[in-house]
């Protein structure tokens, strides 16, 4: 019925030592019944994989993820050699798509199930096994907080699942380690693990409704109500030790009230690095990032900082007031997360990282005089340390006027 080239070749991006990958559309036979040919050419031998495949179960695999793609969505170029009539047009296709994977949570879950198990029982090569499966399947979760993309190869879906430019600190690292390319104890390789599950969770989180059509309603439901986090709180603990342990998934505190902790920030774009801020004498001039354009138009304190009012951008509501430099303003913009400084620590925090309670930026506006930014979010949970939505939830006593003319 038809004969496609795949692969490199059909790319433009083969090497000399590259295959050539034929796939030959029949009827009626098995789905890949492969043979394969070492092909003489001018004294050079070269490797010719055909793959024997119905064409209609060929036409059907079209529509469900590839297995080697990390969950991401396919179009591979093909260049048709030769068709039946009958089947040109439903065969000539010169890119080969495939769709993502759905949002493989509940099985991710399960994964670091297996990983944990490994790690009680001293099975180096089961928890090795465990967390190769787990990194692959991380990526089909974290799309849902991601940019799209498209990849050709699994190199290239290999390349795009390492460069997310959404998920948690350390992410390359950690999957390089759980994939088996970054050598590690079985400690190390659970704690990788249990970063990217624990970091992943609070970006998804916005998505439960995603996660709902693809896992049911009782996954979405524990993913926003903290079963999901005290679940891999749980696995965090190894066999016998007690129930009191850390209520944490991610190993930091959980701030107390009155209390304000806070984390390194993630350096945009590149996934997982971080950017350290030491505090020059006089406590101004950074070292930033961002945009000259946009800090030429800034008139900061003396400590080099702008206020940012944050509002839920769908209702207007004010949630919070808090401070940013040159820096912290970068990061909003670019990783899409509200990143402010702490004029009593120091240091830069991300809202939501140690309290799950996550403000996705929607805009950023500056004001008329370049001294404060409006910044617009989606609020997760409360945007308060006290629990309460707001931070204005103290109402004044306000003596009624009387307007004269």
């Amino acid at each position: 019925m038809g004969i496609l080239l795949r692969g490199s070749h059909a790319r433009r991006a083969a090497t000399a030592h590259s295959d050539v990958d034929v796939d030959v559309l029949v009827g009626g036979a098995p789905y890949a019944a492969r043979r394969a040919y070492l092909a003489e050419h001018s004294g050079r031998l070269t490797h010719v994989s055909v793959a024997a495949r119905d064409v209609r179960s060929w036409v059907t695999r079209l529509g469900e993820p590839a297995d080697w793609a990390f969950g991401l969505p396919v179009a591979a170029p093909a260049r048709l050699l030769w068709a039946d009539p009958c089947w040109r047009d439903r065969i000539d296709l010169p890119v080969l798509c495939q769709p993502a994977d759905e949002p493989r949570l509940e099985e991710l879950i399960a994964t670091l199930g297996k990983v944990a198990s490994a790690r009680d029982a001293d099975d180096s090569l089961g928890a090795r096994l465990a967390a190769a499966d787990l990194a692959r399947l991380c990526p089909s979760v974290l799309r849902l907080a991601n940019p799209g993309v498209r990849v050709v190869s699994r190199r290239s879906a290999f390349a795009a699942a390492l460069d997310l430019p959404v998920a948690p600190a350390g992410y390359r690292e950690d999957m390089l380690r759980c994939l088996g390319i970054r050598p590690g104890s079985i400690g190390e390789l659970w704690a990788a693990a249990a970063r990217l599950v624990a970091g992943t969770i609070p970006l998804i989180r916005p998505y439960a409704a995603e996660v709902a059509e693809a896992a049911g309603p009782d996954l979405a439901d524990a993913l926003l109500d903290g079963r999901l986090d005290r679940y891999l709180t749980q696995l965090a603990r190894p066999v016998g030790a007690p129930l009191s342990a850390s209520r944490e998934p991610a190993g930091v505190p959980a701030p107390r009230t009155g209390q304000w902790l806070t984390v390194s920030a993630p350096d945009a774009p590149v996934t997982g690095a971080h950017l350290e801020a030491p505090e020059p004498p006089g406590g101004g001039d950074r070292p930033s990032r961002l945009d000259p354009a946009i800090a030429a138009r800034l008139r900061r304190t003396p400590d080099g900082l702008v206020a940012a009012v944050v509002r839920q951008h769908d209702s207007g509501e004010v949630l919070m007031v808090a401070w940013m430099d040159d820096e912290a303003l970068h990061r909003t913009l670019t990783t899409g997360r509200a990143t402010y400084w702490s004029r009593s620590r120091r240091e830069y925090w991300v809202k939501g990282a140690t309290s799950g309670h996550h403000q996705y930026v929607r805009s950023v506006a500056l004001d008329c005089d370049g001294d404060a930014v409006l910044v617009s979010v989606d609020q997760v949970g409360a945007a308060c340390h006290t629990g309460h939505r707001s931070c204005f939830f103290t109402q004044l006593p306000v003596a009624s006027g009387e307007v004269t003319s």
